[in-house]
């Protein structure tokens, strides 16, 4: 497909949903698939998560395919939002999965992919920001059974006002799955003392040609760098909302969508307004 394929929803603030898409990618096809999950604002304090919203992709990647898949998910409200990926990739095949967090409420995401064909790809680029008493809990599989087959996992977000995260990555190489590599980078900016964070790396082996790495970098502003941004004049919350921002705009350039990429800006661009006014 030489254009992506753009897939959008728009949730009420008390609407139930289930949504279910299979993407199936023939011997060296090449496709990109946008997904765009907004939930509306409901205004009301003290809300249950009670309303659901639920989406669930499966993909078969033949031979050689390459398949992108981009998900912006922008839940405004108190929604529970559940979200699921699994793939099965063969033989020379790239499946990559970019994933935008721009939230409130409850997420719950979690992708799994099944490495099965020698020199398979898996990569997985996240970014997040979540605040106002949000929970994302996300979970990360990327199985290793075909030979020399890559899989590459990277985390970047912030968590601010209350907010919770888990985040669980797992690397499993099986057995015959020789010659493989994992890696796995997090990286989470806390603001504030009243944030939950909670990093699960896992790698499991049965195979002793492989090689699986995990690496985190979890902490607050140092005091080094607000010094920077104070001797240009540039307040606490606001240079906290700079960092805030820089994850999600430096994934932002890797989406070849204008579309995606002006909705993400103008939802940062409202949380930055309330920093501002705070400041």
């Amino acid at each position: 497909a030489e254009t992506p394929v753009r897939i959008g929803f728009t949730y009420g603030a008390s609407e139930h949903s289930l949504n279910t898409f299979g993407i199936f990618a023939k011997e060296g096809s090449k496709m990109t698939v946008i997904m765009d999950m907004a939930a509306e604002a409901d205004g009301a304090s003290g809300a249950d998560h009670t309303a659901l919203s639920g989406v669930q992709t499966k993909l078969i990647l033949e031979k050689d395919a390459e398949v992108t898949l981009v998900q912006i998910i922008r839940n405004d409200n108190a929604k529970t939002v559940l979200n699921d990926i699994g793939a099965k990739v063969a033989d020379g095949a790239k499946f990559s999965v970019i994933h935008l967090f721009l939230s409130g409420g409850h997420v719950y995401n979690g992708c799994k992919a099944d490495l099965v064909g020698k020199k398979s790809t898996f990569t997985a680029d996240i970014a997040y920001t979540v605040g106002n008493d949000a929970v994302l809990d996300m979970n990360y599989v990327a199985l290793h059974e075909g030979k020399k087959s890559v899989s590459e996992i990277k985390t970047d977000g912030v968590l601010h006002e209350n907010s919770k995260k888990l985040f669980r990555g797992t690397i499993d190489f099986k057995k015959g799955s020789s010659g493989s590599t994992g890696d796995e980078l997090e990286t989470v900016l806390m603001l504030g003392d009243d944030v939950e964070n909670k990093t699960i790396p896992l790698i499991l082996c049965a195979e002793e040609d492989v090689a699986g790495n995990h690496g985190a970098t979890i902490g607050e502003l140092d005091e080094e760098t607000l010094f920077y941004f104070e001797s240009r004049g540039i307040k606490k919350e606001v240079a906290e909302d700079i960092c805030a921002r820089a994850s999600i705009e430096k994934l932002l350039r890797e989406v070849e969508d204008p579309k995606i990429k002006e909705l993400a800006l103008a939802e940062l661009d409202q949380m930055s307004a309330g920093v501002k006014e705070e400041a």
